[in-house]
């Protein structure tokens, strides 16, 4: 029988990665990452421990039956908009989709391969492209699964997801108009991932000065981005940040070109900057009123639904600081210190998958 103490850290491991949902980051290794993953697993009561809980959230995404959408209702509708209610059940495919990922990390389970291959094959034959930038950056976990499992699939599977993920990251590329915000960051993950995957160095470039554009443009010397300036919330000025840095890390192994978190705009705005910005009110040193001065009209619809997120003057909790903490920690292992204890790597399941036991930084 195991210890109350482990039990306990088991059920707190488990709330802390089933509590973030439609997941959209996904921490992507090699095979030698993987081999210091397993060796720590195997040394690492604690690392165990978390395996465990992807174990058993990689056996509900076994049971479950994908439910692929024609389209999908998510981008600019109200949290209680049936059609974005049901949207997010979808959506939970792409949860299933990155737990079984991470669950391949501790294991090569067959089973495994052929229900991340099973999810795949059943969106990229429903889902119609049309060019929305946040819904069909749902889709991350759908590339990165390809990526992962192609020698699984037979050439004709191959073109039909490669056609399908290309006609996304093209849609992306000829927008005419993207808000300089999240919304470009995640446009920008799209085109990037696409463009790695599939080997498109065209892509890859146009994601690379993309993003140093992004930075250039809406990163600020005071650490301010624009989506904070214009929302008045932190919950936007992480949902900018994100994406970059899941961008920085796992395609910097395609190109290091892309490991831009030490990049300076000419304004000397930086991704680096804006996270040290961040980290009081992460450690719950500083508090923070959100939303107060929004410009956006969907955050004031928000409000006036009664919706308790997007209240003017709602507290920012530190805990919504620690999914993007999760990756910069990365490039500052002292931030361990925001998820549990400094240095502490198996505080929670990406802060160990981008810690020093498993990734070797490189640049």
């Amino acid at each position: 029988m195991k210890p109350l103490f482990f039990f306990l850290s088991s059920i707190s491991i488990f709330a802390s990665i089933t509590s973030n949902a439609q997941i959209t980051n996904v921490v992507i290794l090699d095979n030698d990452e993987i081999e210091r993953l397993r060796h720590t697993i195997s040394s690492n009561e604690k690392a165990r421990l978390l395996l465990d809980s992807i174990h058993s959230l990689a056996k509900q995404a076994l049971q479950a039956t994908p439910m692929p959408l024609h389209v999908i209702h998510f981008e600019g509708l109200l949290e209680t908009n049936p059609k974005r209610i049901d949207t997010k059940k979808s959506l939970r495919d792409m949860d299933h989709l990155v737990n079984l990922i991470y669950a391949s990390y501790g294991d090569s389970d067959r089973e495994i391969v052929d229900k991340a291959k099973e999810i795949i094959i059943a969106w990229t034959n429903t889902y119609v492209p049309d060019g929305n930038t946040i819904n069909e950056n749902k889709f991350i976990p759908v590339f990165w699964g390809y990526y992962l499992f192609r020698a699984y699939f037979n050439e004709e599977e191959k073109k039909l997801v490669e056609s399908w993920m290309k006609k996304i990251a093209e849609m992306q590329t000829n927008r005419k108009h993207t808000p300089n915000n999240n919304w470009q960051a995640k446009r920008l993950q799209i085109i990037g991932v696409v463009g790695c995957v599939l080997g498109d160095k065209v892509m890859q470039r146009f994601s690379i000065g993309g993003f140093k554009t992004y930075i250039n443009t809406a990163y600020f010397a005071d650490g301010k981005s624009r989506d904070l300036v214009d929302r008045d919330a932190l919950h936007y000025h992480f949902s900018g940040i994100k994406p970059g840095l899941s961008v920085f890390i796992n395609l910097s192994k395609f190109d290091n070109s892309f490991n831009l978190f030490d990049y300076v705009g000419e304004d000397g705005g930086s991704i680096k900057r804006s996270l040290e910005y961040a980290v009081p009110y992460a450690t719950g040193e500083k508090q923070r009123k959100e939303w107060i001065n929004s410009r956006i009209k969907l955050d004031k619809q928000r409000a006036a639904a009664g919706i308790a997120e997007y209240q003017p003057g709602k507290l920012f909790n530190s805990q919504d600081a620690k999914p993007t903490f999760e990756w910069a920690c990365y490039y500052n292992t002292a931030w361990y210190h925001i998820l549990g204890q400094e240095h502490e790597y198996t505080a929670t399941w990406i802060g160990l998958l981008n810690s020093p036991l498993v990734r070797i930084r490189k640049g």
